[in-house]
């Protein structure tokens, strides 16, 4: 008798028999009790998950008996020549190899005639979104309306490529991957009818391998089996598969943790020994951190699908490690995959990458931080305010540089003079500050004393702006915030005062490398003129723009043309 491999001998042949699709097994055997079967089903999902068994199952169970029943026999000679693609009223078809639009315009016309010997004639259409536009239009009407003895059923791997007119015309079910105990179930039970003497752990790596797919599952135990003959052992099954041993991913965790070149180069070796691809162990190393990461939660809750011995050793391994830090190297893993997958030399790459984690510096908790602050408040301690910096850097920021010309504007006497005295005053004030790691904390004294110098460096660029400026005066700096006030009752227009105010901060932040508000506060005299000017709102207006018209005339030495 010839050899029926294991993928296609434990092919399910009824509902009960489909793995890890619950939701759409119940589905469909409720709506043949209920009589309420659709004119097309469309199933979609990974590879090798049972789209193409379910669609023939639902075939055998409308077409096996006088009727659509779920209790249907599979061994009946209408549902064998279903399961082996022979029956005259269920065509199977590749949509592959019969894209075309003659193809589908065949297919609109074997569905018009009534089935031969069964209840439907029913069109399989295996990996539809093959098909060409043309061919999909040409199905849209006879899917709509299909004869009442029609019945459609599409597979696909790839839903978005099938239109939306089609898939709005069908019963549409997402088939999911099988998680890992489903398989390791399935292959248990199939391993027993096939008196094969293999442990848990093994079935366990087979499952795992399968990466949710049962037929691949049942490819890879057909593999193993081949590979092993009779006696399997763990190592002879994962020699087989090509898995890695997780001791190696051990020791590449370990190296990272020493960052010891010397480790790392070993595993590398070691690595390149087991003959894997470098995209293949990136995916174990991606996996490797996320265990660790897994044990360090719950103690271990969500890693159910490891072996207790391998559960225990994740748990102990994530006490050593920080989260950020494996997160931040899984991203970099991350983004070199795609380089080290498309590269003439993958491995060199995947090396390269691998060494550059070494020069990770570990992350820091803010709760540790904030410690090693408080346990060094002594450094921390603020300068008497006679103390000077002399630091170099401080002379560096361009408040501080001797090389600008100074200049100070005498609004009084309408004249720019230049001030020789600038820079002996600026070696006694612009130095009262607080440093830490370069940049100067300020101070409200800091401010005061520099203001005349803050408000130079915007008459460079602003000059009228200064001029507005030259009337306001620091009297408050609390949590990066600066309060300015006005030294007369004077009002100014907001659009200038809020440039003002843009400027201030601009120079604060070149000084001190923080973000820096500035804020204006009224004067109890702008205050009460405010209040009257609310009966008098013109004159003060008229007044106020002509007072700030002619301090700009007097700065820039201008004429009134009028």
């Amino acid at each position: 008798m010839t050899y029926k491999v294991l993928s296609l001998k434990w092919r399910p042949q009824s509902f009960n028999d489909i793995v890890g699709q619950t939701h759409v097994s119940r589905t469909l055997l409720n709506s043949i009790k209920f009589d309420r079967i659709g004119q097309g089903y469309i199933f979609t999902g990974p590879r090798g998950v049972g789209k193409t068994t379910t669609a023939r199952i639902l075939a055998m169970a409308l077409n096996s008996g006088k009727s659509p029943s779920v209790d249907f026999n599979p061994n009946s000679n209408v549902a064998k020549e279903i399961a082996g693609g022979r029956s005259l009223d269920v065509l199977e078809i590749d949509g592959a190899s019969n894209r075309g639009i003659e193809e589908i315009r065949n297919l609109r016309e074997q569905i018009k005639f009534a089935p031969m010997e069964s209840n439907y004639k029913i069109i399989i259409i295996d990996e539809v979104h093959m098909l060409t536009n043309q061919a999909f239009n040409a199905l849209l009407r006879t899917l709509e309306e299909p004869p009442s003895h029609g019945k459609f059923i599409f597979a696909t791997t790839d839903i978005h490529k099938v239109p939306a007119t089609i898939i709005s015309r069908c019963q549409r079910f997402d088939f999911n991957r099988i998680s890992i105990n489903d398989i390791s179930n399935r292959l248990i039970f199939i391993a027993e009818q096939e008196k094969l003497e293999i442990s848990n752990e093994s079935i366990h790596l087979i499952s795992k391998k399968a990466d949710g797919s049962m037929r691949d599952a049942l490819s890879l135990l057909e593999q193993v089996v081949s590979y092993c003959g009779e006696i399997f052992t763990d190592k002879k099954v994962a020699e087989s598969l090509g898995i890695i041993s997780n001791d190696l991913f051990f020791l590449f965790s370990d190296a990272i943790l020493s960052k010891s070149y010397e480790d790392m180069i070993d595993t590398i070796n070691l690595f390149s020994k087991t003959g894997v691809s470098a995209t293949e162990i990136l995916n174990g190393i991606r996996n490797h951190l996320k265990y660790i990461i897994y044990g360090g939660i719950a103690e271990g809750k969500f890693l159910s699908e490891l072996s207790i011995e391998d559960k225990k050793r994740y748990i102990q391994e994530s006490k050593h490690w920080q989260r950020t830090d494996l997160l931040y190297i899984n991203q970099v893993i991350i983004d070199s995959a795609l380089s080290i997958k498309n590269s003439d030399s993958p491995f060199l790459l995947f090396e390269m990458t691998i060494l550059k984690l070494l020069e990770i510096e570990n992350s820091i908790k803010i709760q540790d931080l904030i410690s090693r602050i408080e346990g060094n408040e002594d450094s921390f301690r603020k300068p008497n305010k006679n103390t000077y910096a002399t630091d170099p850097e401080t002379f560096d920021h361009p408040l501080h540089q001797n090389q600008i010309n100074k200049k100070k504007i005498d609004l009084n006497n309408k004249k720019i003079k230049y001030s020789s005295e600038l820079e002996s005053d600026e070696k006694q004030t612009s130095d009262k500050v607080e440093r830490s790691k370069g940049n100067i904390i300020l101070t409200i004294e800091y401010i005061k004393d520099n203001w005349g110098k803050i408000l130079e460096k915007i008459q460079q660029d602003r000059p009228s702006i200064s001029a507005v400026l030259e009337d306001f005066y620091p009297i408050k700096f609390d949590q990066n915030t600066l309060y300015i006030q006005s030294e007369s009752s004077a009002t100014f227009n907001e659009k200038i005062l809020n440039t003002g105010k843009d400027l201030v901060k601009k120079q604060l932040e070149l000084i001190s490398a923080t973000k820096i508000r500035v804020e204006i506060v009224p004067n109890k005299e702008s205050i009460n003129k405010k209040n009257s000017s609310n009966r008098n709102l013109n004159t003060a207006d008229s007044s106020n723009d002509e007072a700030l018209f002619n301090k700009v005339v007097d700065l820039f030495d201008g004429e009134i043309l009028r």
